[in-house]
């Protein structure tokens, strides 16, 4: 089983054919479809969906995002939330490509469905999550309690955990598992990272699957801060178990 990707080396594909210049890669779990995907400035994608859930979080770029009438701009460190079957839609209002990590449930895959003249695909709920998230004004938890100094932000939805972690420089992760898949894509700084017994030095760029229940450790390498983007499948939480 592969454990560890590089983006740079990757294939590059559509991701939203039809009413999308989106492109990218990604990596399909048993759970989790998990990658880095860019849209190029100026352009935009049409209202659409899909019957799995979505996360994304912007890296960079600026995009006015609509998700069931509700619009916002979104930009460096904003997440957004598509529940299952929500129509969509977004504009690039940047010059520069927008390039954001996403992650879906495989209840469907990578692609979506044009929505054509409907405006809205679900009920909202009671208890609906918000759509929209600025991780810099969310409160930041321990993501690792016991065997890590993991710490960040994150939000739950119905079948994806989605956040942005940070492992301080001159720390680490100890052996730990947990029952639930995990996706993890590196934004900054890198660690020596092993996966049921198999190491490699992953930096910024990288994509990294942990499967379910899979011991998994990470020492920090250098004086940068460990970043980075993960996803969780909700048979599980955030924590992990040492092992």
């Amino acid at each position: 089983m592969q454990y560890f990707y590089s983006t740079g080396e990757m294939e590059k594909n559509l991701a939203g054919e039809g009413y999308s210049p989106a492109s990218g890669s990604w990596v399909t779990g048993e759970k989790i479809i998990f990658g880095l995907i860019m849209i190029p400035g100026g352009t935009k994608s049409d209202p659409h969906s899909h019957p799995n859930e979505q996360f994304s979080i912007v890296l960079g770029g600026q995009m006015r995002v609509t998700i069931e009438g509700e619009t916002q701009v979104l930009s460096k460190g904003n997440i957004s939330y598509r529940p299952a079957n929500a129509i969509h839609s977004a504009e690039v209002i940047s010059d520069e490509d927008y390039i954001f990590v996403t992650a879906k449930d495989t209840a469907w895959g990578i692609q979506g469905t044009p929505a054509g003249s409907a405006t809205s695909g679900i009920q909202r709920k009671d208890d609906q999550i918000p759509f929209y998230y600025d991780t810099a004004k969310m409160e930041n938890k321990l993501a690792g309690e016991g065997y890590s100094t993991a710490n960040g932000a994150w939000v739950t939805g119905e079948r994806l955990i989605f956040g942005d972690i940070t492992i301080p420089a001159g720390t680490k992760a100890d052996p730990h598992r947990h029952p639930n898949e995990q996706m993890i894509f590196v934004r900054n700084g890198s660690v020596d990272m092993t996966i049921e017994g198999e190491s490699q030095r992953v930096k910024a760029g990288d994509i990294i699957h942990v499967p379910a229940n899979a011991v998994h450790s990470a020492v920090t390498v250098g004086d940068d801060d460990y970043k980075f983007i993960t996803a969780k499948d909700t048979s599980w939480g955030i924590q992990g178990t040492p092992a």
